[in-house]
């Protein structure tokens, strides 16, 4: 029979070996990724992300964008001369919330990734295309909301040629109500190179002299990669 001295030697020989299979466990993705190069440790470090769930503060949106699942697929990396940058382009599947409004999203994605203290990180966000397509359609709906027409029309892309008659008269039906609130309950992208299909739930809810209003519909919008930005085209409603 063991005495309890025999017991408390296995006890510590018992949380050496958890020790030793935890760090086993973050030490080898790194070590086999650094041996690899630097397109396996970049796979690596999207493939990660799946595991931990992603939390993305988008520029000029309060609320964050918060994953509840989330897979990169179809991952190639260009490495830039010099070995210290380099880009990957992945599909990515996202499903999530802004704030109150579900997200879900399907399409291409591009990650810049730079080399610091030898190892490779995002260089900004690890979604970084549909952070821009949200804050814009974010930036859209707060305009939409306040009643600013300027705001509006910095959105739009400078070529877009959309329904005059029937966007503005959607514009208008938004802007004519008092104690106005334009949420949105849900969208959902298809990312494309160069361009993006949104399918948005919406809800509207003021007032107008001669009566209450609130509505809720479905809207098909798209935009259009301009430089490292996306805008609206052809229209905004």
């Amino acid at each position: 029979m063991r005495s309890t001295q025999d017991w408390g030697r296995l006890g510590g020989v018992f949380i050496v070996v958890l020790a030793l299979g935890a760090t086993l466990l973050v030490l080898v993705p790194r070590l086999l990724g650094a041996a690899a190069g630097p397109e396996a440790e970049i796979i690596t470090a999207l493939k990660s992300t799946e595991r931990q769930g992603l939390e993305l503060t988008l520029p000029g949106v309060r609320e964050k964008l918060v994953s509840r699942e989330h897979h990169f697929a179809r991952i190639t990396v260009n490495v830039e001369p010099g070995g210290e940058r380099a880009v990957a382009w992945a599909t990515l599947d996202f499903t999530g919330r802004l704030g109150r409004t579900e997200i879900g999203s399907l399409g291409v994605e591009r990650v810049p990734f730079v080399r610091r203290r030898r190892t490779w990180e995002p260089e900004g966000l690890t979604a970084p295309r549909l952070a821009a397509v949200l804050g814009r359609l974010e930036a859209r709906r707060r305009a939409l909301e306040a009643g600013n027409r300027t705001a509006l029309e910095a959105l739009r892309a400078p070529e877009a040629v959309a329904d005059g008659d029937r966007e503005a008269q959607e514009v208008e039906k938004v802007l004519a109500l008092q104690r106005r609130s334009y949420q949105v309950e849900a969208w959902y992208l298809r990312l494309e190179r160069d361009e993006v299909v949104v399918s948005e739930t919406w809800r509207l809810e003021g007032v107008l002299p001669s009566r209450p209003v609130d509505e809720r519909g479905q809207r098909r919008l798209s935009l259009i990669r301009s430089g490292e930005e996306f805008l609206f085209s052809p229209g905004l409603m």
